[in-house]
């Protein structure tokens, strides 16, 4: 679930006090599990609604505390149930029945219910309503989505979709109350809203009616700062218990002072480099392929991600279980890069790289990229605009920086095919197309084959540049126990069994 926003994945919110330069004051813990205080970047821009185009990490973090989906990704990247039980296909897999889980209670103290599940994924699958998770279910009929009974719910598809099950762990797919979307969205997860301003701050109270087992913490507190090294700053001072953005320079310098520790998730999240294919030159492959090129992954991961990461190749992740996909990685060749650039017609190419910096590593990528060009004559500059002005103008930048923390199924559909939200480089390949088509009828030992086909392409043709693997670091006061990491790099996701000692 790439970025538009997906994502991945990663999603808060903040306090006046921390836009005005004061800080709230330390909280005591409570005799239960206290409040966890959670330092996260602005986002002015952002609102409850779980299906809102467009969303920020800090709104997706925000909705997986709030709300829940059918299944979901365990900090292992497994699938699990969750308001569902069970999910049944027909002969052709274009039906499917899901059982609900019995039980499971809104945090208003009603009933969740086929009625709720139906209505939810009717908004989700309606245009209108531009909902960022439309292209995982564009294979929904909304026609044919109805109630058996309470538990029950058919599903039918307008064409045979196998990976039914993994598609609703996509966070942008929760269930809501009937009726409550969009303006007062109510959900089933383990918190519910205690106070919301934008830009500003949450505070989210323990929802002790949640079916599952309940988190020990009374509160969360998303409190705003405009900057990382402000989070820092405030992590530091006692103000927070955990900053949630830390670039690795960051991080490395916030270990060890104040008893703070750094929780390491490795896995598959990426920060990337997109071209948009409607905008010359980057239309032309020669163009992608002479940049892809130039940029030194080595650097990448010892500078601009401070170690804490592993070189990729330019193909997107999240199917370690399919083993290495037999693609030579690509090393920078100046030399290269200089002569397809000169072939395409481009030997003194400029172009401005564009990132709101919103995630840790993404300037500092932008950055050495800039470096690595300028050795061929190409000369990049950086542009950091705001968060909404970067939002309002997705899809139209000419290159940008964007970020993808989910596995490789969700990522074809949401980013990697024609016509998706999270496609703002309009790549479309038709070879890749079909070979998507076969990945979602084919039996789950076929996929990986499949998959592999498909990163082949990246790799030659594709319209982004995905220089490594990131780790995800999350700075934390000591007196903070029990976070765990996450392989999609959202570790504040899950705080089931996270206390505030003090």
């Amino acid at each position: 679930m790439p970025r538009r926003r997906s994502l991945t994945a990663l999603g808060v919110v903040f306090a006046t006090a921390a836009l005005s330069g004061c800080a709230p004051p330390p909280q005591a813990a409570s005799s239960a599990g206290g409040t966890l205080r959670v330092a996260a970047a602005t986002d002015s821009g952002e609102t409850l609604n779980p299906y809102a185009s467009n969303q920020s990490p800090t709104q997706e973090l925000r909705s997986a505390l709030l709300y829940e989906g059918l299944t979901h990704l365990d900090p292992t990247g497994k699938v699990e149930w969750r308001l569902a039980t069970e999910m049944t296909p027909n002969a052709l897999r274009d039906e499917w029945t899901i059982k609900l889980r019995p039980g499971v209670k809104f945090t208003d103290g009603s009933e969740f219910t086929s009625a709720d599940v139906v209505a939810s994924i009717k908004y989700l699958r309606d245009p209108a309503h531009a909902a960022q998770g439309l292209a995982f279910i564009e294979r929904v009929d909304p026609d044919a989505v109805t109630a058996v009974d309470k538990s029950t719910v058919r599903v039918g598809l307008n064409k045979p979709f196998a990976p039914f099950r993994e598609i609703w762990a996509n966070v942008l797919l929760p269930m809501t109350k009937a009726g409550s979307a969009p303006v007062k969205p109510i959900g089933t997860g383990p918190f519910a809203v205690k106070s919301f301003t934008a830009g500003r701050q949450s505070t989210l109270e323990r929802f002790d009616g949640h079916w599952g087992e309940k988190p020990k913490l009374d509160t969360v507190d998303i409190i705003e700062f405009p900057s990382q090294q402000a989070q820092a700053n405030a992590l530091l001072s006692g103000q927070v218990d955990v900053a949630s953005g830390a670039t690795p320079t960051i991080a490395k310098s916030l270990a060890g002072k104040n008893g703070i520790q750094v929780l390491d998730s490795k896995g598959d999240f990426t920060l990337r480099i997109g071209f948009n294919t409607t905008v010359a030159p980057f239309d032309d492959v020669r163009v992608r392929q002479a940049l892809r090129l130039l940029i030194d992954r080595d650097q990448v991961v010892a500078n601009a991600l401070g170690g804490y990461g592993r070189v990729a190749n330019d193909h997107e992740g999240g199917t370690p279980h399919c083993g290495d996909p037999g693609i030579a990685q690509r090393k920078q060749d100046i030399a290269q890069a200089t002569r397809l650039l000169a072939e395409a017609g481009h030997p003194d190419l400029s172009f401005a790289i564009t990132t709101d910096g919103l995630l840790p590593g993404m300037q500092e990528l932008a950055q050495v990229f800039a470096e690595n060009a300028a050795k061929a004559g190409v000369k990049v500059t950086v542009n950091v605009p705001t968060v909404p002005e970067f939002l309002s103008k997705w899809t139209q930048w000419p290159v940008f920086i964007d970020f993808n923390p989910i596995p490789y199924l969700p990522t074809v559909i949401g980013s990697l095919l024609p016509g998706r939200v999270g496609n703002a480089t309009h790549w479309n390949n038709a070879d890749f197309v079909r070979l998507s088509d076969e990945l979602f009828v084919a039996p789950e030992q076929e996929q990986c084959s499949i998959m592999n086909r498909m990163h082949r392409i990246e790799h030659d043709q594709g319209a982004t540049i995905t220089p490594a693997f990131v780790n995800v670091l999350l700075p934390h006061r000591g007196a903070v126990r029990g976070l765990v990491p996450d392989v999609n790099g959202r570790p504040l996701t899950f705080l089931t069994n996270v206390t505030v000692t003090g």
